[in-house]
């Protein structure tokens, strides 16, 4: 008998869920009570009575009407789903004067449980001797009375006051679903509306609004909560300055219109504000410094872009004047570059270098607005630089931009967009190239060269001609010329420093090499170094314009490329 009852035990151990199913035994009640709609609860510290609807919120009926702390109440639940009896008394045992001793005569706490399923009661009386266990009786569904010994985390659960009992955000929101946020504070008054999905400030200035900033003031207003609870029966609202609110914030939405008053501060504790909402007669405690920041809602949610562009790839024109001249970037049909229109030409442009700089124009945000500072002060009445911006497509939005006066780190700007003037980092008026030819490609071959095939090589009076043969070979007088190849790479990769308009032939100085280079299908470039007081000058023919190069860097263009890189011409 006894190896039976030891090998039992072993495959109890061992089969799966046996352990699972003996807790789930001890557990006070196995009724979906986390399904509740209805409980009613008397602990000495207060009775209380929760409500719950189909598909809405807990809430208070009793001692005050309200919304409920849900996570409070799903934490008691909770418990009372789980929690589990370390002992139970044997039917047939319990008489009056057990009762009595247990402390369940009289109950110290009555919880009552309501669903569909039934009702579920609890009743507790005194803590065991034995701390962590406290004498219970339980009325589940149709089961019969039991007196157990319940864990005595169940009584923690139970004794909560009114304040713990009760919602503590005072105007939580659904954000998705606001319309409409208005602040009123003295002669202050401002309204940001959303009108067909898109938010923007009609008060104090006309002017779009960062839809991502006001979420995160209605979620700071959502989430406001009371640090503590002074009268649920208004009383005299004088008393809190709430008869005459100094601030107020009112969120609409299709189906409400709830409006949370600002007051004074608290005498007892200057970091607190009292306020209520509108519509009800609770007068609760804010902290100040939340209240503050809500203050400022204005220039929170005001869009700080200079530009609205939604996406920079969509941008087709570019036309800048002012400072620099007039000159216009245009996407290429394919939509694959960028063509600078300068001078009555059009020449390609450095697709890369555009497109950064529109990435950098969309993330520029204003450091702050100046609406009412006049315009001649900034420099904008004549602005230094005027931007258009023009998308393509369904779209055909335009966007102006003006640039005023710099500081050392900031630039005054105003947008077509936006009422009044900005200021941005000075990073905007440094980023925009001096000159249209900034916009050029710094490479010397154009992209459609291809490999050099031969050239021409003029220093003073050396002259050669170099061909390229099959296998990579290069030959010059029918000879192979194994160095060549190393300076045709080079030269291929050659790049200037900047591109500016020709200067006088006494800038431009001495002649000191000429290349003239063949590509594909017959293509040449010729060029003309030479070597001023202050600069070393690429020109090439055909071009009105001249390259600058690094004036460490170009002396490997005089050198024989037949000879060893770094060995000196003969």
């Amino acid at each position: 008998m006894l190896g039976m009852l030891g090998a039992l035990s072993f495959l109890q151990k061992q089969v799966p869920g046996t352990e699972r199913m003996a807790k789930e035994s001890r557990r006070i009640t196995d009724m979906p009570v986390r399904e509740a709609d209805r409980i009613e609860l008397k602990v000495p510290k207060g009775e209380f009575v929760f409500r719950k609807k189909e598909g809405e919120e807990w809430q208070l009926e009793k001692p005050i009407q309200g919304a409920a702390d849900g996570t409070a109440v799903g934490r008691l639940l909770s418990e009372i789903q789980f929690v589990e009896s370390l002992q139970t008394l044997p039917s047939g045992k319990k008489d009056e004067a057990m009762m009595q001793n247990f402390g369940l005569g009289q109950p110290s706490r009555t919880l009552v449980i309501r669903m569909k399923e039934g009702v579920c009661q609890i009743e507790t009386g005194r803590d065991t001797p034995i701390a962590g266990g406290v004498y219970t009786r339980i009325q589940s569904g149709k089961e019969g009375e039991r007196i157990a010994v319940v864990q005595s985390q169940l009584t923690e659960a139970m004794d909560k006051d009114l304040t713990e009992w009760r919602e503590k955000r005072v105007m939580p929101l659904l954000v998705p679903d606001v319309q409409e946020l208005l602040l009123h504070q003295g002669t202050l008054e401002v309204e940001v509306k959303k009108k067909d999905g898109e938010w923007s400030i009609l008060k104090p200035v006309e002017a779009p609004a960062d839809p991502v900033a006001v979420m995160g003031v209605l979620g700071e207003i959502s989430s406001l909560k009371a640090t503590q609870f002074v009268s649920d029966s208004g009383g005299d609202l004088a008393l809190y300055g709430l008869n005459a609110p100094s601030q107020s914030f009112e969120v609409r939405t299709k189906a409400t219109n709830r409006i949370l008053q600002i007051g004074l501060n608290d005498p007892k504790d200057t970091n607190q504000v009292f306020a209520k909402v509108a519509d009800q007669p609770s007068v609760f405690l804010l902290p100040r410094v939340t209240i503050e920041g809500l203050g400022k809602v204005a220039d929170r949610v005001r869009d700080k872009r200079l530009v609205t562009m939604g996406d920079a790839g969509q941008v087709d024109s570019i036309e800048v004047t002012g400072k620099g001249g007039e000159y216009r970037l245009e996407k290429e049909k394919s939509r694959a570059g960028w063509n600078l229109v300068f001078r009555q030409k059009t020449r390609a442009a450095d697709g890369a270098a555009v497109d950064r700089w529109l990435i950098s124009l969309a993330e520029i945000r204003a450091n702050r607005f100046l609406p009412t500072e006049d315009p001649a002060r900034m420099g904008l009445t004549k602005p230094r630089q005027s931007i258009t911006l023009k998308w393509g497509g369904e779209t055909n939005k335009v966007e102006t931009i003006q640039l005023g006066d710099e500081t050392k780190e900031e630039v005054f700007a105003r947008g077509s967009t936006t009422s009044g003037a900005m200021v941005v980092p000075i990073a905007l008026a440094r980023g925009l190239p001096e000159t249209a030819l900034g916009w050029l490609p710094k490479c010397v071959f154009p992209a459609d060269f291809g490999a050099v095939e031969s050239f021409i090589w003029v220093v003073g009076t050396s002259r050669k001609e170099f061909r390229r043969a099959g296998g990579g070979r290069w030959m010059s007088g029918g000879e192979d010329q194994t160095m060549v190849g190393a300076y045709v790479k080079r030269l291929e990769e050659m790049e200037v420093v900047r591109w500016m308009g020709v200067p006088s032939k006494a800038e431009i100085g001495r002649t000191e090499v000429k290349i003239i280079a063949e590509g594909k299908e017959g293509k040449k470039v010729k060029m003309v170094v030479s070597k001023g007081k202050g600069e070393v000058i690429l020109r090439l023919e055909g071009q009105d314009f001249v390259g600058v190069l690094e004036r460490a860097g170009w002396g490997w263009l005089k050198q024989d490329p037949s000879l060893p890189m770094g060995k000196p011409t003969q």
